[in-house]
């Protein structure tokens, strides 16, 4: 009986072996939005082609590209912190109502009051941009 236990021990942290080494080769989408994390510039909020939005299915990225999406980026002016600037800036966007991406930091196709109410918090945090995966975020331009 004890013997039939080990076996099935074995057997069981073989199986989880193997299943976690297949998975060893398959590159890493955090935000399941269908660009791999090392290509995505905003990790941890869906901003890819597998959204299926209007807005953010693509890679979005203000000009000149710092390399950090627009749903993980509310450093408009690309001074390192969202701040009041920043907040001016959207302001202006939201009154418009402006369909430009970077404004845009919830993909629903326009920049809004939600979206100003998420710059006004990033601004009393003094926000930095991110995370993202480019290897070139932060720099301009980030192709």
């Amino acid at each position: 009986m004890m013997r039939n236990l080990i076996v099935l021990g074995f057997a069981g942290l073989l199986m989880v072996g193997l299943s976690v080494s297949s998975l060893a080769g398959i590159p890493l989408d955090t935000d399941v939005d269908g660009v791999i994390d090392v290509q995505d510039n905003c990790t941890v909020v869906p901003n890819g082609p597998l959204l299926g939005t209007n807005s953010c299915n693509s890679q979005e990225d203000e000009s000149p590209p710092d390399g950090y999406g627009s749903p993980c980026d509310t450093d408009l002016n690309n001074d390192g912190a969202t701040g009041l600037d920043d907040v001016s800036a959207e302001l202006t966007a939201a009154g418009i109502p402006s369909t430009d991406p970077i404004f845009d930091f919830n993909c629903d196709g326009a920049a809004g009051l939600d979206d100003v109410s998420r710059i006004l918090t990033d601004a009393g945090n003094i926000a930095t941009p991110g995370p993202s995966g480019l290897a070139c975020a932060g720099t301009i331009p980030c192709p």
